[in-house]
């Protein structure tokens, strides 16, 4: 696939994942270990076996109606490689891909086609539930402080800006709070969800389950939460080209909207700055 976007040298973004579900099975259970060797050894070298202990909510119910609840711990296999900037969570119920190194779309694109590839050869899932593709952008500039958020305007289309943000500011209002949230509807049981607002030190952490390489100073950002993704009426095959396809889909209105929402002195004093230049 031929991609003719922008590749910015210092790209905002922090987390890029892409999420598949299966249809809904009983219990979300880990696969046996031969299983997991052999979906590590089709992801190719430098991949690690690394499973993660994930919290799950049991309910259960009395005659009366009444329930009891407990948490317990759930091992969902992971795959990572060496460095832990690529994860792959697997289980019978839902596949994840999580990257905090992205360079471009189409190497990206690669590792999808490499995990589809090896869900279908040695998982065989009995469908598609649902598909999310989802991207994290911290925005962080030189001179936006708490006590100046109206500096925002220079750097960000001003649909981002809280309603008449400059004449609150010049009467000592500032905004205690600052979170926006639209959906877009952009094809058949297709959707688009994008969370913004300021912040302060990180949306993702540097030392979480993936490591950051290289992370910011924590500080004011502006986060910019991308979630395309479609949740199919039916039960389509799951087929790894098909698959890597809907991606392709989901991607494009997220590239849209983000090329339409930052503005040329962004793109070209921040983005478009090498990372070793200073």
């Amino acid at each position: 696939m031929a991609d003719t976007h922008e590749v910015y040298p210092s790209a905002p973004l922090a987390l890029v994942a892409v999420e598949v579900r299966f249809p809904e099975a009983a219990a979300e259970r880990p696969l046996p270990m031969p299983l997991q060797r052999s979906f590590r050894d089709l992801l190719g070298k430098d991949w690690v076996i690394e499973s993660q202990r994930m919290p799950h909510l049991d309910v259960a119910f009395g005659l009366g109606g009444a329930g009891s609840q407990s948490v317990q711990q759930v091992v969902v296999p992971r795959f990572t490689l060496r460095d832990r900037t690529l994860a792959v969570a697997v289980t019978d119920a839902s596949l994840t891909v999580e990257t905090t190194n992205y360079c471009h779309y189409g190497e990206f694109r690669g590792v999808l086609r490499r995990v589809f590839d090896a869900a279908e050869q040695l998982l065989a899932p009995d469908g598609i539930a649902r598909v999310g593709m989802r991207y994290i952008d911290e925005i962080r500039v030189p001179d936006v402080s708490e006590e100046h958020p109206e500096t925002w305007r220079y750097w960000l289309d001003a649909t981002l800006l809280p309603p008449r943000l400059d004449a609150m500011v010049a009467d000592q209002y500032l905004p205690a709070a600052w979170d926006g949230a639209v959906r877009y509807a952009t094809g058949p049981q297709r959707s688009l969800v994008l969370r913004y607002g300021a912040r302060q030190g990180y949306a993702v952490q540097p030392r979480g389950n993936l490591s950051r390489p290289s992370p910011p100073a924590p500080g004011p950002f502006f986060v910019l939460d991308f979630d395309s993704f479609w949740e199919p009426l039916d039960i389509p095959a799951f087929e790894s080209q098909e698959l890597t396809r809907t991606c392709d889909e989901l991607r494009t209105p997220v590239r849209t909207l983000f090329d339409l929402l930052i503005t040329d002195k962004l793109c070209t004093e921040v983005f478009m700055k090498g990372r070793d230049d200073g």
